[in-house]
């Protein structure tokens, strides 16, 4: 299981400027996928969305042991990105991203029953007590990743 402070290290080790509490647990969503991200989730199943200074990246983890990869990530530059729906679907939650190369449609599952789900397990710490990171991070980075590409649409 990650903790998110290796997310950051991993994130800085990569070159990037991560944002406090704007990571969550994401995997593939079904619909019409560019090729990039089809082949990234053919190779790992979850991963952890980091919003940084200027991109979004996905660290995928390691499927058996749980564990983050530290040399893979896929990056999405936000100067791509035109647009950000959020779609809700049941348990989870659909961040569907346009990009001027193509459209990423990812899942991520909702913060109250994070505990009980893969998201839960993933993203749990122990620090003086038990920590569920991404039920903590869901809400204000879905807040922030609904804000993406209107800056350059609404100037």
């Amino acid at each position: 299981m990650a903790r998110e402070e290796k997310v950051w290290e991993y994130a800085m080790d990569a070159g990037f400027t991560p944002l406090e509490d704007r990571c969550i647990i994401v995997k593939g969503a079904a619909g019409d996928l560019s090729e990039k991200i089809v082949r990234f989730f053919e190779t790992w199943d979850m991963a952890v969305l980091q919003m940084c200074e200027n991109e979004l990246i996905l660290l995928p983890f390691e499927s058996f042991w749980g564990t983050l990869e530290r040399d893979v990530s896929l990056v999405i530059p936000y100067a791509d990105i035109e647009s950000v729906k959020l779609i809700d679907d049941l348990l989870n939650v659909v961040i569907d991203i346009e990009t001027s190369t193509g459209g990423v449609r990812l899942t991520t599952q909702q913060k109250e029953l994070s505990d009980l789900r893969l998201s839960g397990i993933y993203a749990t710490q122990y620090a003086g007590g038990y920590k569920n990171w991404h039920a903590e991070n869901v809400k204000p980075t879905l807040q922030a990743l609904s804000e993406l590409g209107c800056k350059a649409s609404c100037e």
